[in-house]
């Protein structure tokens, strides 16, 4: 298989022949090698790929080969839509068409809330009290066309979906009318039975993964030989999530605005109205503390534990005299709302159990924690059970169980290993790789970091001296970057000094959806971005658009949020440094991706910008740099308006000139991607 991989993604081979503007990439193949290897041998792999690798490529060829060749199917799991979709449209067809004589099939896996749900739709349709609801009445024009039934495919926002999406409680699989050819959801399903490759998001995979865990039986995506995972540094903290309990404010409304809406129910609006009033005073408790994330703990001090058990015993008491009642119901009724009221028992049973275990469970190693949330109309507040680490769960249940996992990012080492990801994953035994991008980093990017900055704080005038900074970096850049801050707070702090001080437009992430704010961005030439989070990766912007990256400080994680307080709590009581187990790796991998921002392409230049002197002056500055990509380096603003006025007139081959003299020399490392300066 390796050597079938050589003649397709080799300098001559079918996919050089296939793509007009094809570069070969040393890097794309030994990675697609690596892959092939793995798959044939029955192997672990975890590797990395620098920007630019083409990792996508490299491992489907060789995953279209091993399910052809085997026969069995291979799953290619992502975390982001943007990734799942350029699988699908863009890379899949790619590569069908490079290997037609290999010919395959492929299904994207979505959950089941991403489908409409027919049984749902009509019983909703019985339920409409106006003849005249066009929101509704475009929906039912949507689902006699749709060939999918996917809220993807929606060009409206349809704000009831979670009333008539397909839902596993009130499902009555091959006992409904519509289960054998119409049912959206299993249609799906049953294509992927089919499928060499399934495609899915790492939530849908983890969530299958439990189901197996309980009943094999049971499982969602067909059994596979193979599991890849793409953006698999967000694996921990999916896994965590679906391995968890997670309760909103809203799961009991919307049960209880469902059977309110059922008239031929004879259920008491008495006692509906009494489940909501018990559900809105038993989270009205969590406005006492002013965190949006918190332990549950931290509630019980506020308002006293006691009450609040009370409260939660109440609510349990009170959902579980609802299913009685809805049982005895169920006894004089027809068979279709019997099956209806099952569901609603289901709802209810489901939320009693796991209600319980939020607050009374004593399970070792889970802890209790809470976020509210801004931005949704119905979601107000969340309650998590969640396990402090996922390890010996993913150890024994993935890679004992599965003959070959393999995961890449272009950010899964720090300090040059996997020790950080092996650890806090469970992996064992496997073969590792590590791949640099394949761009000029030397000569298409500079790399300042001040030496003469205030250590990172909160104050007044520290904000000051950055803003002042910022403002003289995107005058020596002109404009055209993208600022990413570690916290909202730092970020507006920022802005507010600097809106009416700049000869460029500043966009601030809050102000309109990340979709329009990149649009916005890529359309005007005199705009500056300022992000946090979500903007740190997975932002593709190419050429002169882009020409600068400046982040405020180092990326370390916010240490008293209840996940990252547990973590490292655990690691101190095993004995460990959680500064040097956790907090380092995880502010190396989130700086590579922020610095990654800048270099899409081999014509792609400009600045990354980091403004934090600590990397001068702790201990642990230079591993920081030592691990991203080589580059020249500087202290000095002078030296950004040098390289920028050479970029600007000189083409990119060419101005290495450009601060060809570093302020000092970091000592190179083992993957040869170090900087040479500051």
């Amino acid at each position: 298989m390796v050597g079938e991989v050589v003649k397709l993604l080799g300098p001559e081979g079918r996919f050089a022949s296939l793509c007009p503007e094809y570069e070969h990439r040393p890097e794309q193949l030994e990675m697609a090698k690596a892959v092939a290897e793995a798959l044939v041998d029955k192997r672990h792999l975890v590797v990395e790929a620098g920007t630019g690798v083409g990792k996508t490529i490299a491992y489907l060829m060789p995953a279209v080969l091993y399910a052809i060749s085997s026969g069995r199917r291979v799953v290619v799991s992502t975390h982001t839509i943007n990734l799942q979709s350029q699988l699908v449209n863009k890379d899949i067809p790619l590569v069908q068409q490079a290997m037609e004589e290999h010919p395959f099939t492929t299904v994207l896996m979505k959950g089941r809330a991403n489908f409409l749900c027919l049984n749902e739709l009509d019983n909703a349709s019985s339920l409409i009290t106006t003849q005249d609801d066009k929101l509704f009445e475009r929906l039912r024009k949507w689902a006699s066309k749709t060939e999918t039934g996917d809220i993807g495919e929606l060009d409206f926002v349809y704000p009831d979906w979670h009333e008539v999406c397909s839902n596993q409680d009130t499902c009555r699989r091959d006992e409904c009318r519509y289960h054998a050819d119409k049912c959206f959801y299993y249609r799906m399903r049953k294509r992927a039975e089919t499928a060499d490759i399934v495609v899915v998001n790492h939530s849908l995979f983890f969530s299958d993964l439990g189901l197996r865990m309980v009943d094999p039986k049971s499982a969602v995506i067909p059994k596979y030989g193979a599991v890849i995972f793409d953006e698999a540094h967000h694996l921990e903290d999916v896994a965590s999530d679906t391995f968890g309990i997670e309760f909103s404010n809203y799961r009991v409304t919307s049960l209880v605005n469902r059977l309110k809406k059922r008239r031929d129910l004879d259920i008491p609006p008495g006692e509906l109205h009494d489940i909501q009033t018990t559900n809105d005073v038993l989270f009205n408790n969590f406005d006492a503390v002013r965190k949006q994330e918190f332990f549950i703990d931290e509630v019980y001090e506020a308002v006293g534990k006691s009450l609040v058990e009370e409260q939660v015993k109440c609510l349990v008491t009170q959902l579980n005299s609802l299913n009685a009642q809805l049982a005895e119901l169920q006894r004089d009724v027809d068979r279709e709302q019997v099956e209806r009221i099952h569901g609603y028992r289901n709802i209810a049973s489901r939320m009693s159990d796991e209600l319980f275990r939020m607050f009374f469970a004593s399970e070792p190693g889970y802890f209790r924690w809470a976020e509210k949330l801004s931005g949704s109309r119905l979601v107000r507040c969340c309650l998590h059970y969640s396990p402090v680490s996922v390890a010996s769960l993913l150890r024994e249940n993935l890679w004992n169980s599965i003959d070959t996992v393999i995961c890449t990012s272009a950010t899964l080492s720090n300090s040059g290993t996997f020790c950080y990801l092996r650890s806090r994953l469970g992996v064992p035994e496997c073969d590792e790789l590590i791949l640099g991008s394949p761009f000029d980093f030397e000569n298409q990017a500079l790399l300042y970091v001040p030496d003469d900055l205030d250590d990172p704080s909160e104050k007044p005038e520290y904000a000051d001296s950055v803003a002042a900074r910022i403002k003289e970096i995107l005058i020596a850049t002109g404009g055209r970057a993208f600022m990413l801050f570690t916290s909202y707070r730092m970020l507006n702090a920022v802005f507010d000094r600097l809106k009416d001080d700049l000869p460029f437009r500043l966009l601030r992430q809050g102000e309109m959806s990340n979709e329009r704010l990149l649009k916005e961005f890529r359309e005007d030439e005199s705009t500056c971005l300022m992000g946090v989070h979500s903007f740190w990766e997975g932002v593709d912007v190419k050429g002169e658009r882009l020409s600068c990256v400046v982040i405020d400080k180092l990326p370390f994680a916010v240490p008293d949020t209840p996940t990252n307080k547990a973590r490292c709590q655990q690691i101190t009581q095993e004995g460990g440094d959680w500064f040097r187990e956790y907090a380092i790796p995880q502010a190396q991998i989130r700086l590579k991706q922020g610095f990654g921002r800048l270099i899409r392409t081999k014509n792609d230049c400009g600045v990354v910008a980091i403004l934090d002197s600590r990397i001068h002056r702790k201990y642990y500055g230079r591993e920081f740099l030592r691990y991203l990509p080589r580059c020249r380096g500087t202290k000095s603003l002078d030296k950004i308006r040098q390289f920028m006025a050479v970029e600007q007139y000189v083409d990119v081959d060419r101005f290495a000139v450009a601060d060809s003299a570093s302020s000092t020399t970091v000592p190179q490392s083992n993957s040869g991607n170090t900087p040479t300066g500051p």
